[in-house]
């Protein structure tokens, strides 16, 4: 996703929930109008459009409730404790991904399989970070985005483990 400040082809995602609730996802990055704000990342939206005005119509998801003023709202992969939403009740998982240029990547998946996505974009990182992509492993990075491609997380992260 490009940066809602910025523009681009996808600036969000909507992801349907029962009645006629949904999730909104923006990659928000201290760029354009978006420059004050205090943290950058996957923000999640919970929008209740029958909720009356002034009761919540627009929820932020927080990542980080414990710090003041949605300093740490926002969802990111190098921040512990930041790098997954689940909402078990609706099903859906959330997992922010690693940059492209000013493109931030987003993973959504069925809330039971949130764990191990995490654990699987953590190893995929690793190796990406090790410059695995671009030398010999180059085809074992190339597996395990295939089998990360095709919801294969617990075999993407071992086969993300054998070349560690």
């Amino acid at each position: 996703m490009f940066p809602l400040a910025t523009g681009g082809e996808t600036l969000v995602i909507k992801i349907p929930l029962p009645g006629d609730k949904y999730y909104l996802v923006e990659n928000r990055q201290a760029v354009g109008y978006d420059k004050v704000q205090p943290d950058v990342g996957i923000l999640i939206l919970k929008v209740n459009p029958s909720a009356v005005e002034g009761t919540g119509t627009v929820q932020v998801m927080d990542a980080d409730p414990g710090s003041a003023n949605l300093s740490h709202a926002t969802f990111r992969l190098d921040q512990p404790g930041r790098e997954l939403f689940v909402d078990r009740q609706n099903n859906v998982a959330i997992v922010p991904l690693w940059s492209q240029g000013e493109t931030l990547g987003v993973l959504v998946t069925a809330a039971a399989k949130g764990a191990d996505a995490l654990q699987a974009t953590q190893m995929i990182r690793k190796l990406w970070k090790q410059g695995a992509h671009k030398g010999a492993k180059k085809q074992i990075v190339d597996d395990c985005l295939s089998a990360y491609r095709q919801y294969d997380f617990k075999r993407s992260s071992e086969l993300a483990r054998q070349a560690l």
